[in-house]
């Protein structure tokens, strides 16, 4: 079973770096609803903050979810992955962020822009703290507190989405497959349940007689 990370960045983070305005609240939000749809394709998730330890367990995919601050003029958002320096497994890392940005920007209608990629990016601590054999990517959603990007950024559905298509796409998984339900099984009933709730109806009082109708019919499931 495919294995992801997922972080929520800045969240617990009380001083340094604790993000743009309403930017924890984003990350928290996008990380918890993206992990009921992953686990929904049939993924394994985890889930951190921005005070996580050192992992000593391999996953297929370290996410670090963030949104951006508005000092662009503009808003929009960017897909990245570590610097070759920094990271062992450069190339899966770039076939899945390349997987991720080519979905998100599609479904979410945050601009794309690549150009915003930065040394916080491509040498975000995060990095050091999975395994040599994790891919990495980083995500910024959106400028949060632009005006045409917060309306889409509060449509969590959307935003989320647009990831797992991502996500999707770059392990070969059907975003659109039924979600499979298991069937709801009646409880198994035995002839000796059936022989006791039908004696009161040989001889006894209406109100017995009713009692065990109803017995009956709960025992069948009807």
């Amino acid at each position: 079973m495919t294995k992801i990370l997922l972080q929520a960045g800045h969240q617990n983070t009380m001083t340094g770096a604790t993000g743009a305005p309403g930017e924890k609240e984003l990350n928290v939000r996008v990380r918890d609803r993206l992990s009921q749809i992953l686990v929904s394709k049939g993924f394994q998730l985890f889930l951190c903050d921005a005070n996580y330890q050192n992992f000593v367990e391999d996953f297929q995919l370290f996410l670090s979810i963030h949104g951006d601050a508005n000092v662009y003029g503009t808003g929009g958002g960017f897909v990245d992955f570590p610097d070759p320096s920094v990271d062992a497994v450069n190339g899966e890392s770039k076939r899945i962020k390349e997987a991720i940005e080519s979905e998100y920007f599609n479904h979410s209608g945050i601009i794309n822009m690549p150009k915003r990629s930065n040394a916080n990016t491509k040498f975000y601590y995060g990095w050091s703290n999975v395994t040599a054999k994790t891919p990495c990517v980083i995500i910024e959603c959106g400028v949060v507190q632009d005006a045409h990007d917060k309306v889409l950024l509060a449509d969590t559905d959307r935003i989320c989405n647009a990831i797992a298509r991502g996500i999707c796409k770059a392990f070969n998984v059907s975003f659109n497959a039924p979600t499979l339900v298991p069937p709801i099984v009646p409880p198994l009933v035995s002839p000796q349940d059936i022989l006791d709730a039908i004696k009161p109806l040989v001889s006894g009082t209406w109100l017995t007689y009713l009692r065990s109708r109803n017995k009956i019919r709960s025992l069948l499931g009807l």
